[in-house]
């Protein structure tokens, strides 16, 4: 188990560096002028000048990116290009837990309801049961989130005025107030992964319910929620898990659409901010943090696959 877990940290590792690769020389290949950018288009040539000095856009790129990734390994972000004088890795790291809690509260929401349906609708092949939740999880899954944000937005805050239509939280906002303006951008991003999971667990506890070793259970004359809970259900939710880890990476890179529909100040709708105003290090940034967000989710995906399957664990 542990020269696996070794085999995955390796991966992350080498993952990460060639994910900082592209990121740096597609960035460089952005169109437009930082400098010119930074100053306006007013600028005189020698402030110019003296601007792309101050930066380090005079040194070849792969010098700039082994500086740039030099000091990303002491923990150094540098500063954003468009929030003067504001550091960017303290302001990556509060964005991140808000987005950090946007995920927790979408996955408090969908996880145990849809592998409990999923559950349901496996159990109940091909009653109406069965069909009814299929068919609401296609229905979920073919909305993208953005049309699932502007009904939810026009249903409950416009018409029936339950909610905000924004997610920004006011300052000296209490825990209940709070909660009330996470709720929509939520259910947006749990209705789509909805889809996905509640699918994959009626697959999944249908192939299960078929296979020999529970039908001889079922004869030996065990009770069948015995069959279903103590055997069915532990091997049904393996592919699942995968399922929800990889989504879990997902999210954060998803919940750009959704924080930018609702105006939440997560890590989303700050890459879209320096993605409008070029400001490169803070792109750089973002993206970066994404990806490793993505890859440690995969990772915690795995330890748990390992825990509930030992076949594995000696491979």
């Amino acid at each position: 188990m542990l020269k696996v877990l070794c085999r995955k940290l390796s991966f992350i590792g080498l993952s990460l560096f060639i994910v900082s690769g592209l990121i740096f020389f597609l960035v460089e290949i952005m169109p437009g002028d930082v400098a010119q950018l930074i100053l306006s288009q007013y600028a005189t040539p020698e402030a110019l000048a003296a601007l792309r000095e101050k930066l380090g856009l005079t040194k070849p790129p792969h010098v700039r990116y082994l500086l740039w990734i030099g000091r990303i390994l002491r923990g150094d972000f540098g500063e954003s290009l468009y929030l003067s004088g504001v550091r960017i890795g303290p302001l990556v790291l509060r964005r991140a837990l808000n987005s950090a809690v946007l995920c927790a509260l979408a996955l408090a929401g969908f996880v145990p309801l849809s592998l409990g349906l999923g559950t349901v609708a496996g159990l109940n092949e091909g009653k109406r049961l069965d069909s009814f939740i299929t068919i609401f999880g296609l229905f979920a899954l073919s909305l993208p989130e953005f049309v699932t944000g502007i009904f939810l937005i026009v249903v409950f805050s416009l018409v029936l005025h339950w909610f905000p239509p924004f997610s920004s939280i006011p300052p000296g906002t209490n825990l209940f107030e709070s909660v009330r303006y996470l709720i929509l951008p939520t259910a947006s991003v749990s209705l789509v992964m909805f889809g996905y999971v509640a699918r994959m667990t009626r697959s999944s506890m249908i192939t299960v319910l078929r296979s020999n070793y529970i039908r001889t259970a079922i004869l030996k004359g065990l009770p069948k929620h015995y069959v279903i809970f103590k055997h069915a259900l532990k091997n049904a939710l393996l592919p699942s898990i995968t399922v929800i880890g990889m989504n879990i990476g997902w999210l954060f890179g998803g919940l750009i659409v959704v924080e930018s529909l609702f105006g939440y100040p997560g890590l989303g709708y700050l890459m879209v901010l320096a993605l409008r105003s070029r400001d490169v290090p803070l792109i750089e940034a973002t993206v970066l943090f994404i990806t490793l967000s993505y890859l440690l989710s995969n990772f915690a995906t795995d330890l748990i696959y390992l825990i509930l399957n030992p076949r594995i664990r000696y491979k």
